[in-house]
């Protein structure tokens, strides 16, 4: 009798265990449900704010900046020059890798009256760069330098487009109808065939050359001019924010020699273009750059954009390296995007600002 009040003891406190692990395992159940039913209406939420994005499509006269829809003014037609360094290497050398593009200015035309300006972008502005397998297909993209996106590709084709993509796509998808690129070692031979451009040297410039002096205005000749273009780190403060300086200086003087000539011989662009060919890389033909050169040369020069931003060193590049990282400044770049393409905002795609308007 006392064998089977033990036995019924213990089964009651099996049975009790049980039901209380049963009780914990349903309370565990419902509450893992309930956190999965949150996560799925979080990643509903998630998906209709995407589906947002992938469902919208631009219009023509459309860009999105940020998630802002932008309408810009389609008169205005763009054309980068990209300058590229002395890295890489030419398909001639073997396996081809691309240049660092050390120098991004877009031609902003409009065609409606033929009114031109310059957007000088920092080579170390930090964006979204596409990283592209050899044969040209895009494998993944990752925030660092703008000038990084030229080294990838298969060939120059395919380093130039990568570039105009990028350049394209920090500006919100602003269409970039062609590109010349030369590489910064041809600046003498760019130099020489418009026979020297004149330059007043604004900053000590005789570490690169002795010649360089400052406070001296010179026609530089083709040596000094590519000393005075390239000259960054044993010069002046060594940034690349006093290059861009320089760069800008010779531009404008150079496009004035370029426009000058032009108009002594309408087939200046021709011959200058038959120069270069053999040195640049171009999806332009000599007949396209006449057009734009007849254009601005009839319309005001609205002179060189440049956004602000902050510099700073950072490890973007992950070589364990610090390197110069530009970051813009958010009203800088909608102020001259504005200027540029008379932006004017269409509709916010986030859902948390549809919800407040």
């Amino acid at each position: 009798m006392k064998r089977f009040e033990k036995a019924k003891v213990v089964l009651t406190l099996i049975g009790a265990a049980l039901a209380v692990a049963i009780l914990f395992f349903g309370i565990s159940l419902v509450e893992k449900r309930m956190e999965q039913k949150a996560y799925a209406e979080r990643a509903e939420a998630d998906d209709d704010s995407d589906d947002e994005y992938d469902e919208y499509e631009l219009a023509e006269d459309e860009l999105l900046i940020g998630d802002t829809v932008y309408r810009y003014n389609t008169d205005v037609k763009n054309y980068l020059i990209i300058g590229t360094d002395a890295s890489g290497n030419s398909e001639d050398d073997g396996k081809y890798r691309g240049q660092m593009a050390d120098y991004l200015v877009l031609l902003v035309l409009n065609r409606l009256d033929n009114n031109y300006a310059f957007l000088q972008i920092d080579r170390d502005t930090v964006t979204d760069v596409p990283m592209m397998n050899e044969d040209g297909s895009a494998y993944a993209s990752s925030e660092m330098q703008i000038c990084t996106a030229h080294w990838y590709g298969g060939n120059s084709e395919q380093s130039n487009e990568n570039t105009v993509n990028t350049v394209s796509s920090l500006l919100g998808g602003v269409p970039i109808e062609g590109y010349y690129e030369v590489n910064m070692d041809q600046i003498p031979r760019l130099n020489h065939i418009v026979d020297g451009v004149t330059v007043t040297i604004e900053d000590d410039l005789t570490e690169a050359d002795p010649s360089l002096i400052k406070g001296e205005t010179i026609t530089l000749s083709d040596d000094q001019a590519y000393a005075f273009l390239r000259a960054r780190m044993s010069v002046a403060d060594g940034s690349n924010e006093n290059r861009m300086n320089r760069q800008k200086q010779y531009m404008d003087a150079y496009l004035h020699k370029i426009i000058e000539k032009t108009k002594e011989n309408a087939n200046f662009p021709n011959t200058a273009y038959k120069d270069m060919k053999e040195y640049a890389n171009t999806d332009l033909t000599g007949n396209d750059i006449s057009k734009i050169l007849n254009r601005i040369s009839q319309g005001e020069n609205l002179g060189v954009q440049r956004f602000e931003g902050a510099h700073k060193l950072g490890k973007l590049l992950d070589d364990n390296i610090e390197h110069q990282e530009f970051y813009i400044d958010y009203n800088s770049f909608l102020e001259i995007m504005t200027k540029l393409y008379d932006i004017e905002k269409v509709k916010t795609l986030s859902l948390e600002e549809e919800n407040e308007e």
